[in-house]
Formats: structure tokens, sequence, C-alpha cells
């Protein structure tokens, strides 16, 4: 089939149309040193003269992709302002969404960030849960702590025990429970939120808990708001006495909720402001507010001040998404917000070692700016002088009097005229010529067309700051696809499918492995793995990494990373299924949790029940599946596939478990029946698996499909997390917090987690 690049003047101008929207980048002239943002001396005049426009529009690729790597820093907010004005995008300004109501504008924003909020809750990422320290406070020695991915670095969750005490967020509600001994555990306190909270974090006699603040909308304050913004709310209290929690700090952040961790005293905290737009009068970065004040944007202001550096990327910004990194120190209050903004173009994932945040988002080079850069080699030389002198005009003007939509459109009337007055003979040759053009020129660039960028951000207690960026090919899955040790980054990619209508076939998904070093230049790389595959899951352990990925059989690789200039797959092992979740047993023994799959009828692949694996991988070059145990049939499913925050392991105890919820195949139907849902207990040693039995919170000691449905009976009695103290195991869902001996499962104690009446006068009401 012959892949045409149309020269017909309808499709000329919808081709031309991008060559705007692919080069809108402001490339800045080189200038004398200024001051930076702290020292808040005004502004010069930011470059957006017209002749650096117009080179702007006219960048090839090369540049392009150059630019969209490389991190700039405004010199004050003067200078970010301008930016904002003169590089405007399609946003939602205050007048019309007034038009619109409050309210209408409002539920948009809150229906997003709760969107964004639940993609958050499930994003799968990984740890072992290590046995905790004493606490001084009377309890165990022994307890499990949140299963997070870096030792020293926590992650928020929506349960935590320090031995002791447990704390379990259920819906709107914070309970404190005096969980130990079991046999006596009772409810101390709830606190009950008006805006529903997301995760907590403990650090010894503190508690900083987050969530999305619907109550903010309805203060006198944000009444006199002109940027109708999401905000996010993190409050600390003081739980030295447990039956009388103290609010300590209370802090709303503009924008939503992307992510956080918690190292030492600090919780760096990042919130994410999408389609953001500047109103004249309003702050140019999204603001902070603590205990009920606007912190300002000068340092003159005292000491409740907030004004971060504020660094960008000269790419062709579709939206704005105004990144905030903070740190806020959790015992001490008086202590100042620090932190930087990042204007980036879109979604991020993000690592946390002890030392560094590591901030991803792919960029993606389209076809229509590869027949830009041609259109502009080819075609825009045999324009007349005139019309060229009048795309040149065009692209000059500035953006204030012509918006980039009006440019597109003159410019592609401009082109329109000129391909009408083409005889057939000449739109051909035209035609063919491009075609070639083209062809090879996506064979030059197929890497580049989707890259993950890397910024590196080094972090020190209160302090942040900016250290390089770097890329690799393709886009990585989650967190776990990252990795630091010894002076390296290490990280693993997918690269998509691509079709494209100047090849005859479409080029196959791959996979990456890429090894960086402090400056994260690339100098190791395996490339090319698992051709039409993709990753499911990813284990970095030590000088090894360990790659899941899928389509028909999983392939499990064991890589050797030992030298980083030269990674080698040592052995790959190829079994029926796919593990979603990979965690570590010991140095050479791998649990992997994901699906069991079969070949259907029609030949090709069905996803049928949970599947756990116990892999051996001491001899990395044959590694093994030790042990499998199955549950269910299509449709059975667990949390812990989607957040390892839910999955409990003890190598101490022999213990592993999960919440499920389990699907027979009564008869021939394809989704089965759920038969159980709750918490399944394992005895797992490096032998196998051996099931000591389950746990269930449903009143009726099944659930029932009619419950599934109607969704929220079912979900108040869903197991969402298990903890140990000890030699007990809880498990948590909204409804009970059951207590029951590890050794036999025997019921200990079951709390009921009662629902009470919300108070009117605050955001909060602790009831004891």
């Amino acid at each position: 089939m012959k892949f045409k690049f149309i020269i017909k003047s309808t499709i000329i101008m919808l081709i031309f149309a991008f060559v705007l929207t692919g080069c809108s980048l402001l490339v800045k002239k080189p200038g004398p040193a200024k001051p930076p943002i702290s020292h808040r001396q005004p502004a010069a005049s930011i470059s957006t003269s017209s002749e650096q426009i117009s080179q702007a529009l006219s960048a090839p690729i090369s540049q392009q992709l150059a630019a969209q790597s490389k991190i700039k820093k405004f010199v004050n907010y003067d200078e970010l302002k301008e930016f904002l004005e003169q590089s405007s995008v399609s946003t939602y300004p205050s007048s019309v969404m007034r038009g619109l109501g409050v309210d209408t504008w409002k539920g948009m924003e809150m229906d997003f960030a709760e969107d964004m909020a639940l993609s958050e809750v499930a994003a799968p990422m990984a740890k072992t849960m290590e046995a905790g320290e004493a606490t001084g406070l009377g309890g165990a020695q022994d307890f499990s702590q949140t299963n997070v991915q870096v030792e020293g670095v926590d992650e928020a969750d929506i349960i935590k025990t320090d031995g002791k005490y447990i704390y379990a967020v259920v819906k709107n509600n914070l309970y404190i429970v005096d969980a130990y001994p079991a046999d006596q555990a009772k409810v101390l306190v709830k606190i009950e939120f008006k805006s529903r909270p997301n995760d907590i974090y403990i650090n010894g006699d503190y508690l900083a808990i987050y969530g999305q603040d619907d109550v903010f909308y309805k203060t006198e304050l944000y009444q006199r708001f002109k940027r109708r913004s999401s905000y996010t709310y993190l409050k600390v209290f003081d739980i030295k006495d447990r039956k009388n929690p103290k609010q300590v700090r209370d802090l709303d952040f503009e924008g939503n909720y992307l992510n956080s961790r918690m190292i030492g005293d600090y919780i760096y905290f990042v919130t994410s402001n999408y389609n953001y737009y500047y109103i004249d009068g309003e702050p140019i970065i999204p603001r902070i507010i603590e205990n009920g004040e606007i912190l300002s944007n000068d340092s003159a202001a005292g000491a409740k001040y907030f004004m971060p550096e504020v660094y960008y990327f000269d790419i062709p910004y579709n939206s704005y998404n105004f990144t905030t990194v903070t740190a806020v120190n959790v015992k001490d209050v008086s202590k100042p917000i620090n932190g930087e903004v990042y204007l980036l173009s879109g979604n991020q994932n993000m690592y946390v070692s002890q030392n560094n945040i590591y901030i991803t988002y792919t960029k993606h080079i389209s076809e229509y700016q590869l027949e830009m850069e041609v259109m502009r080699e080819i075609v825009y030389p045999r324009l007349s002088v005139k019309d060229q002198e009048r795309i040149s005009k065009i692209e000059q003007v500035e953006n204030y009097i012509l918006t980039l939509d009006e440019k597109r459109r003159k410019i592609t009337q401009i082109i329109g005229r000129f391909t009408s007055t083409l005889s057939e003979e000449d739109q051909e040759r035209l035609e063919k010529e491009l075609e070639e053009k083209m062809k090879q020129k996506y064979k030059d660039i197929a890497k580049e067309l989707e890259k993950t960028v890397i910024h590196k951000i080094n972090i020190n207690k209160n302090k942040l700051e900016y250290k390089t960026f770097g890329e690799v090919t393709g886009h990585v899955l989650n967190q776990f696809s990252m990795d630091e040790r010894g002076g390296y980054f290490r990280i693993a990619t997918t690269k998509s499918r691509t079709w494209s209508r100047y090849e005859e076939e479409s080029r196959k998904s791959y996979n990456n492995l890429y090894v960086l070093d402090e400056g994260l230049k690339v100098v190791g790389a395996l490339e090319g793995l698992a051709e039409d595959e993709r990753i499911y899951s990813v284990r970095f352990m030590q000088n090894r990494a360990y790659l899941v990925t899928f389509k028909q059989i999983d392939p499990l690789f064991a890589i050797d990373l030992t030298d980083p200039k030269n990674p080698k797959i040592l052995g790959k092992l190829k079994i029926p299924g796919y593990s979603d979740y990979l965690h570590p047993y010991d140095d050479t023994t791998l649990i992997g949790l994901g699906k069991d799959t079969g070949e259907s009828e029609w030949g090709g692949v069905r996803v049928k029940g949970l599947k756990l694996s116990l892999f051996d991988v001491a001899d990395v070059s044959k590694p093994k599946e030790i042990d499998t145990y199955i549950m269910g049939d299509a449709g059975s499913d667990s949390i812990a596939l989607r957040d390892h925050k839910a999955f409990l392991f003890s190598r101490d105890k022999n213990l592993l478990a999960i919440p499920v919820s389990i699907r027979e195949l009564l008869d021939s139907r394809s989704w089965g029946k759920l038969t159980f849902s709750g918490a399944a207990v394992f005895k797992i040693d490096k032998n196998g698996f051996e099931l000591k039995g389950k746990i269930d919170h449903s009143d009726k000691g099944r659930p029932s499909n009619r419950d599934y449905w109607r969704g929220y009976s079912y979900y108040d009695n869903t197991v969402k997390r298990t903890l140990y103290i000890d030699d007990v195991l809880y498990t948590f869902s909204n409804r009970y917090l059951k207590m029951n001996k590890l050794e036999d499962l025997e019921l200990v104690k079951k709390l009921e987690l009662k629902k009470l009446k919300s108070g009117e006068d605050d955001d909060f009401e602790v009831v004891n």
C-alpha cells in the first residue's frame, strides 16, 4: 500500500496548522547575568521579540527535542508573569466560569481532583515490611510498618501503627485505636473531617493527614480569590495525648495532590495545578495558606513567606502544569516551608531516594511536527517572496495581539492559495518528494518520538536544589521502574508500538533498561528486550534488576548491573501468566503476584485467577518457578496488584497476607460469581505457599453479587490492609478492625468503626 502525502489545499492547510503548535518555543537570547528570584529586583523584559518568535516557529526537530529537556529558571516573578501573558494557552478564565456559576466550575475541579486522587491510590508501588523498633509507648517491639520502596523513605497510607496504637482513615474519619494488647483493644478517639482525607504519616507524637479541601471553597477568604482552583490540605496534629489530639499546623496548597514522601522530620509534598492561568492582581505562583493566612511571596514580609524558584522548559505548552515541591517540618511548626516550582506540560512519575527526588515526564514528537519541518524545508522556499514576508510578519506579531489560533488560520490561508495554483502534475511531483523526505526523517528520528525526561532534585531537610536532567527512550510504568544505587540511577522503560503512514508495517513495542551516572548521562543500556511486549513489573535488588514483560506468556528477565556500563541479561524464564508486582523474599528469591493466563478458544490469551509465584534466582542464568498458588477464576482481584501497601510480608514470621476478592466459574459464563472477599493468609518459606486461612469482614459470611454491584455495602466490608503487632494479625476494612491470632487465625477481638454525626463549627471535630 502506498502512503501518500497528499498536497491538496484542504489537507495542506490542516497539516500546516501544526506549524505554530509544534514550534511555539520561546527561545531566549543570551543576556547579562541577573539576580535570583530571592532578590526580588524588577525584571528586564522577557525575550519574546518578533525575531525570536520567528526563529522559534522555524526551529528544527533536533532543536525542539533539546529544548524540551533543558530546564531554565525565571529570573523573578515579573519575568514569569510576562511569560504567562505572552505564551497564553487555552484555559477557563474566571469571568467565563462565573457565567457558568462558581458551583459548576468548582464541581469540575473537584471531579478532576477526585479522579487524580483515585489514579494516585491505584498506582502500583512496592517494598518489604520489616519489624519496627520499640516505641516507648508501652507497645510491642515487633510490628509491621508501611510497605515502602526505599528504606528510610516513608510513604503515606490509610493505616499506620507504632506497635501500641493504630491510626486508620475510614472515609471522612480518622480513628486512633489503642490496639495492644489485642484483647483489650478499643477506639480512643475519632477525628471526623468535613473534607475527606487521603492518607496519613506518623512521626513519633505527631500525625500528618492530607486530602482535597472541600470546605475551603465556602470560606470568606476563598470568595475573594479570582482564580478558582482546587486546594489540598495538610494538617499536623500533636498526639502526645492520644485521647486529645491537638492541631498544630493547618496548611492549604493551591492545586491537586500528586505525591509525597517523609524522610526524617520532613514531608516532601508535591502538588500540581493543571491548566493554571494567571489573572492580574492574583499571586503569580500557586498559593500556600497557613492557619488561614496566605503566605507572602516576598521575603520582606517577615518569617511567614513562600518564595520558591520557578523553573520551566522551552516546550510547546498545550496546558500549564505548575508542579510545586515543598518541604514541611512535621515536628517543628516554626520551621518555614521551602520549595521549588516547575512549569511542566503533563503528568509525572516520581521516585525518591534518601538524598534525591526524581521527577519524570514523557515527551513526544508527533508526525505532524515532522511534516511541518519537511514543509519548511521543501514547500516554504517555493512560496513567493511576498507570501514569505506575509508569513514572517504574522509570526512576529505578539501573541496578545494575535493568538496562535489566529496566526494558524492566517498562514493556512496563504498556503491554501499557493497550493490551489499548482497543476496536478506539480502536486504529484511535490507529493513524491515530500513522501520520500518524510520516510527518511521518520526513520532517523524514530527513537526520539517517545522519551522520558528525568529531573533530579537534591533534598537535605528543608533544602531543595535542582541538580540536572537526563533522558531515555520510552516511558516508565511506575516508581518501581526506577532505582538509585551507588551514585547511579537505573530505569526501565517500554517504547510503545507506533503506526505511521510512512511505513508499510507498524513498529513493535520493546523494552529497555538504562543506567545513568550522577549527572544523568546514560553510561549503560540494554535495548530491544521482549519485542511486541510491555513491562508489567520491575524490581531492582542490589546489583540486579528483574523485569516481567507480557503478551502471551510471562518472561522474567534477570539482569546483571554489577558493571553499570555493561548491563547483561543473565537469564530468563517463560511461564504462563504474569506478575503485576515483584517482592523480594531474600537476595535469591522473589515473590510474584499477578494473574494466571491460558489460551482462549480463539487462540488468544485468556486472563484467569490470581496467581502467586515463588521464583528462585540463585542461579540467575536459570531462574526457576519454585511454587505457584492460584486463587479463583477470571475476575478475581486484589488491591495489592495496584497498591503495594496492601501487600504484607514477614520472612521472620513466614507470613504473607493480601486482600483478595475471589470469583469462581460456576457455569459457562466468562465472569464468575463472587464467592469470597477478605484477606488470604499464607505460610511462606523458600519451598512455597501454604494457605493458612481466610478472614472475612462481611456480616453474612459470604458477599453477594448484589452487594458487589450495589457498591457501598461490598466496599465497606472489603479488607483493604493487613498488619501485625507481635503475634496478632490485624485486618482493616471501612467497617471493622479484626484481630486474629497468627498461629491459627482464631478471632481475638473485633472493633466496629462506627459512623458519628459531624460537627458544624470547624472543618473537623474530635469525638471522644
